[in-house]
């Protein structure tokens, strides 16, 4: 029994929010002051990628991360500096009894600003 390594770097985990003060409403992203989480960097595979694609999206990347069920489509996780939109969030046991939550990451629409 091994576990699970997350050597791939650190993110920063961001909540999309809306302002609804104004005429319309604005999204924009708050910090979720959990501090850094650590990754690790899955394979995306090529038929992933086209399945995306054909629906318009672009997978940038496919992480886990020690679980942690506060992560879901609403939300934004800066990698390097990077935002990358939360397509979907697994929870998952590796095969060592270990939980785990998966993310595929996609290209946001816009980038939002840090409130």
């Amino acid at each position: 029994m091994q576990m699970p390594e997350y050597t791939s770097g650190a993110m920063q985990l961001y909540y999309i929010r809306q302002d609804e003060s104004k005429d319309y409403p604005e999204e924009h992203l708050e910090n979720s002051n959990v501090g850094d989480i650590w990754y690790r960097e899955l394979s995306v595979f090529d038929r992933t990628k086209y399945e995306f694609d054909q629906g318009g999206k672009e997978v940038t990347m496919k992480i886990r991360i020690p679980v942690y069920k506060g992560i879901d489509s609403r939300c934004v996780c800066m990698i390097e500096g990077k935002q990358h939109h939360v397509y979907n969030a697994t929870h998952v046991t590796d095969k060592d009894g270990f939980q785990e939550t998966e993310l595929t990451l996609i290209r946001p629409e816009k980038e939002l600003k840090i409130q």
